[in-house]
C-alpha cells in the first residue's frame, strides 16, 4: 500500500503543506459539485469511462485525457467520482472531470 501524496507537493516533516493543498482541492470540488467529497483518499479507481474500462491512478497520466492525476474524490454513495488532473497551460487550477458513480474497484491510500 502507498502513503498519501499529491504529485508535485513536497511533504514537510508534519505534512502541513500536503494537508493544506488537499484541503484546498477538496474545497474547490465542493464548490463545483455543491457538496463536500467524502473523507476517502483514493489512490486507484478502476471504472468504466465512456465505453472503456480504465484504471485511473494518482501520480500517473490519466488513461483517457493525459495529464497527471493529482487526486480522486468520492462524492458519496451513488454519487460520482471526480478526477483532478494537473493544470494545462491555459488553466491554472487543474482540470476536474466528473465520472459515474459505479466502480469495479477502489483502492485507498494507507491511513
Amino acid at each position: 500500500m502507498t502513503a498519501f501524496f499529491i504529485p508535485g507537493i513536497s511533504t514537510d516533516k508534519d505534512g502541513r503543506a500536503l494537508e493544506l493543498a488537499y484541503g484546498e482541492m477538496r474545497r474547490r470540488v465542493e464548490l463545483d459539485m455543491g457538496r463536500r467529497p467524502s473523507a476517502r483518499r483514493i489512490e486507484k479507481l478502476w471504472t468504466r469511462r465512456g465505453r472503456i474500462d480504465c484504471l485511473t491512478v494518482v501520480g500517473e497520466p490519466d488513461p483517457l485525457r493525459g495529464g497527471t492525476v493529482m487526486a480522486i474524490f468520492d462524492m458519496g454513495t451513488r454519487l460520482p467520482f471526480v478526477v483532478w488532473r494537473e493544470a494545462d497551460i491555459s488553466a491554472g487550477d487543474g482540470c476536474r472531470e466528473v465520472l459515474g458513480w459505479s466502480a469495479y474497484s477502489v483502492l485507498e491510500f494507507d491511513a
